[in-house]
């Protein structure tokens, strides 16, 4: 009978070592994941500027995508639309042509847009992501 008890006990010890190993490793184990990061874009209607170059004979053709984060940010996008469009339009009608053809002109006009944006809608760099600008077109 002793030998009986102690397999049972034995057994009953490994039962439990083994199902404290299955839930350390799938349960508890792993690295922690990061959270994943849904990008939303916000469209807005094609536009035209005049430029700031001299005679004023230079028009920028362009649409704006904002990307965010936080689908919760919409409504602000969407409350604040014609200010944001006419401060995108400010933009442009105060830069120069040859400033926006320079290699990181257009690069430096996304991130001017994008502080923008950020500084109407009181938001930060986490949650509008990206500005994105195509067309861009200067004819003149």
């Amino acid at each position: 009978m002793n030998k009986k008890l102690i397999i049972i006990i034995a057994a009953v010890v490994l039962l439990l070592v083994v199902v404290g190993v299955v839930v350390v490793v799938f349960v508890l184990g792993g690295e922690p994941k990061e959270p994943v990061i849904v990008y939303s874009e916000y469209q807005l209607d094609e536009a035209y500027s005049n430029l700031a170059d001299e005679g004023g004979t230079k028009i920028i053709k362009y649409q704006v995508v904002i990307e965010y984060t936080d689908d919760a940010i919409l409504t602000e996008l969407e409350s604040n639309k014609t200010k944001i469009v006419n401060n995108i339009d400010e933009l442009m009608r105060a830069s120069l042509s040859e400033d926006l053809m320079k290699p990181n002109g257009k690069e430096r006009m996304r991130q001017r847009i994008r502080d923008m944006v950020i500084e109407v809608l009181e938001s930060d760099e986490e949650i509008i992501s990206n500005i994105y600008i195509a067309p861009f077109i200067i004819q003149g």
